[in-house]
């Protein structure tokens, strides 16, 4: 066998396109995305190749890449499929939100179009649902748990100066929480219809979340602006549109107190439901609207903060978008933006 001599064997070795991104997703992110986008836009074999390796498992990092890439590029739709793919396959949370980033304002008519692969990609099947909320369970047993910790330390308060009827309201207070926090656990081990999508007039199931939020935490005056007449109707499931609302109803009630009061405004275009939410509170500063569904963030203590997150995640597995809007200079509340059941 012939022997490399010294220069051969110092020839360094040509990386193809999916090494020299792999090697740069870690080393330089920036550099990263901008080899990828001038072979995005030279549109070669070698791209094609590319996309396709990245359907095989393991491959969030440089998934990440592309769609932080394409995000905001105009001829993105050429790979929306490749996105559908992956994003029914991912595993890592901040991989799938980049790409949910990228869907986001794509006609999720047109993603149901195409070969049957691609629909079939398109929907999320059981296991993809329970494996979601798997991902979610413990922050909403800690939400729920916080009811029942509040009740807790009041009961203690009182314990000492009163065991009159406040003291048999706190401890059904208590119990409610309880039972709710049981129901939350079988909900998510034996329900599957607790997941499927239907039909829901959603006034009529934002009165019943309110009553339902009561009897766990305290009475919020509620509000619905242009929501009475015809119904309005979305095509959802009851978890997601927990996740969203119940984060919102948390959010506010943290924020305002005792007191809390939410309005939601109801305006139906011709595909989309857009809803004004607001409450009470000072509402979010100017210097967040760009960050606060992007990154945990909280007025609370360390280590929470992740409920604004959930809610980009359930709007956008429903098709819509969610935004800060600014009521006036400086004040910025919530709009949810959700495909109408047109069915």
């Amino acid at each position: 066998m012939r022997r490399l001599s010294f220069e051969e064997s110092a020839t360094p070795v040509v990386e193809d396109l999916y090494e020299r991104l792999r090697r740069l997703a870690v080393e330089d992110p920036r550099e990263a995305k901008k080899l990828f986008l001038a072979t995005f836009e030279a549109n070669s074999q070698e791209l094609s190749e590319f996309l396709v390796r990245l359907r095989k498992s393991n491959e969030g990092r440089l998934r990440q890449v592309v769609a932080n890439s394409v995000r905001a590029h105009p001829e993105k739709a050429r790979i929306v499929p490749e996105l559908i793919r992956w994003r029914e396959v991912e595993s890592d949370e901040f991989t799938r939100r980049a790409i949910e980033g990228v869907l986001v304002d794509v006609d999720p008519m047109s993603i149901r179009e195409g070969t049957t692969e691609e629909r079939i990609a398109a929907r999320s099947d059981l296991a993809d649902t329970y494996r979601y909320v798997s991902d979610r369970l413990r922050h909403r047993l800690r939400n729920t748990m916080l009811s029942a910790q509040a009740q807790a330390n009041r009961l203690k308060k009182v314990m000492t100066a009163d065991l009159g009827p406040e003291v048999q309201m706190i401890v059904a207070k208590l119990n409610d929480a309880m039972v709710s926090l049981g129901r939350e656990l079988e909900a998510t081990d034996v329900d599957p219809g607790y997941f499927w999508q239907r039909s829901i007039a959603l006034a009529d199931w934002l009165q019943q979340l309110n009553l339902r939020y009561a009897t766990q935490y305290t009475p919020i005056n509620l509000r619905l602006v242009n929501a009475e007449s015809p119904p309005v109707r979305i095509f959802a499931s009851d978890y997601l549109l927990e996740t969203i609302f119940w984060n919102l109803w948390l959010n506010a009630h943290q924020a305002t107190g005792v007191s809390c009061e939410i309005t939601v405004v109801f305006q139906v275009t011709e595909r989309e439901l857009d809803l004004l939410i607001s409450d009470n509170g000072e509402g979010f500063p100017s210097d967040l609207k760009d960050i606060v569904f992007q990154q945990i963030y909280s007025t609370k203590n360390l280590g929470r903060g992740r409920g604004l997150l959930e809610i980009q995640d359930g709007v956008e597995r429903l098709g819509g978008r969610v935004e800060l809007y600014e009521v006036n200079p400086g004040n910025y509340r919530i709009r949810l933006r959700l495909p109408l059941d047109v069915e």
